[in-house]
C-alpha cells in the first residue's frame, strides 16, 4: 500500500540532519542583519563544506589571480551571497543523496536542481524578487522527489514505471499513484527545516501556479515553475529521456518577458550554472 502524505511527512524525521551551519544559513535567507564573521567561522569549521566551497572559488570560471585559501577570502572575493548559496548547495546535496533506485540518478537530479536554481535567480530581477531567495527555491523545487527515493523507494519505482508506461510527465504519474505530488512533499520538508515560508510556498506550488492572479506581478512560484521549464529546455543535465514540461500561460504572461530578455536570461543562467557545477563533484 502506498504511503499517504501524512505518513511521508512523519518519515521526514528519519532523514539525515543537515550540517548545523547549513541550517543557520538557510534560516538567514532574506535577512539583512547577518553576522557574517560568525557564519564564515562556522563554514570554515566544517572541513568538507569548506573544501567544496574553496574548490569552486578557485575554479577557472572566476579567474582569480591568486589562490583563495579561506572562507573569509572567498567571501571577500565572491561576496557573502554567493558563498552562502554555494555552501547550502553543497550541504544539501552531500547530505541527501538518495538510494540506488531504478530511475533515479543523484548526479542528474542535482544538476537539474542547480539548473533551475540558476534560471530562477536570473529571472528574479524581472519580477523584482531577490535572486538569492529564488536560487534556494529553485534548488529545492524537486526535493520532495528525493524524499520519496530516500524513504519509500518501492513507491518511487512504481511511479517511474507508471511514467514510462503512460509516457506522461513524472508529476502526473505521482498524482496517479499517490494522489499528491513531490511539490507538496517538498513544501513540507522546507517547513520541517524551518526555511522561510515564501520559499516553502514556491516549492509547494511550482506545478500549480495561480491562474486567477491576472494583473498581478509574477510571484516566486511562477518564477520557479518557469525556471523549471527553461532548465529542461537548456538540457543542462544531458539526460536523453527528459521531458520538457509545458509552461503555464498565466505565469508566463505575469512575468512578461520579451524575446530579447529571454535570450539574455538563457545566456546568464547557463553561465551561473557552469560557475556552480563543480560544487556537485
Amino acid at each position: 500500500m502506498n504511503p499517504s502524505l501524512t505518513q511521508i511527512v512523519d518519515s521526514l524525521h528519519s532523514l539525515p540532519s543537515l550540517p548545523m551551519v547549513v541550517m543557520e544559513l538557510l534560516q538567514t535567507m532574506g535577512e539583512e542583519d547577518v553576522n557574517i564573521e560568525r557564519l564564515a567561522q562556522g563554514i570554515g569549521n566544517d572541513q568538507a563544506l569548506a573544501a567544496r566551497t574553496l574548490r569552486v572559488a578557485n575554479s577557472p570560471f572566476y579567474g582569480m589571480q591568486g589562490k583563495i585559501d579561506t572562507i573569509a577570502e572567498a567571501i571577500t572575493v565572491l561576496g557573502f551571497v554567493n558563498v552562502r548559496s554555494l555552501v547550502t548547495t553543497a550541504g544539501i546535496a552531500s547530505t541527501l543523496r538518495g538510494n540506488n533506485t531504478a530511475g533515479f540518478e543523484a548526479q542528474i537530479f542535482w544538476r537539474h536542481c542547480l539548473g533551475v536554481a540558476s534560471c530562477a535567480a536570473t529571472l528574479g530581477p524581472f519580477a523584482r524578487l531577490r535572486p538569492e531567495t529564488l536560487f534556494l527555491a529553485g534548488l529545492l523545487h524537486d526535493i520532495g522527489r528525493l524524499v520519496l527515493v530516500s524513504t519509500h523507494p518501492a513507491t518511487f519505482a512504481e511511479i517511474q514505471q507508471r511514467h514510462k508506461q503512460n509516457d506522461c510527465l513524472p508529476v502526473d504519474a505521482e498524482r496517479e499513484v499517490l494522489g499528491f505530488d513531490h511539490a507538496q512533499i517538498g513544501g513540507e520538508l522546507c517547513r520541517h527545516w524551518r526555511i522561510p515560508a515564501s520559499i516553502a510556498d514556491a516549492v509547494e506550488r511550482h506545478h500549480q501556479v495561480n491562474p486567477q492572479a491576472t494583473g498581478k506581478p509574477a510571484d516566486m512560484a511562477d518564477l520557479v515553475h518557469l525556471a523549471d521549464v527553461i532548465a529542461h529546455s537548456l538540457d543542462l543535465t544531458h539526460y536523453a529521456d527528459a521531458m520538457v514540461p509545458p509552461p503555464d500561460d498565466a505565469a508566463w504572461r505575469r512575468l512578461g518577458l520579451g524575446a530579447t530578455d529571454l535570450r539574455a536570461v538563457l545566456k546568464k543562467a547557463e553561465l551561473q550554472f557552469n560557475s556552480f557545477a563543480n560544487i556537485l563533484v
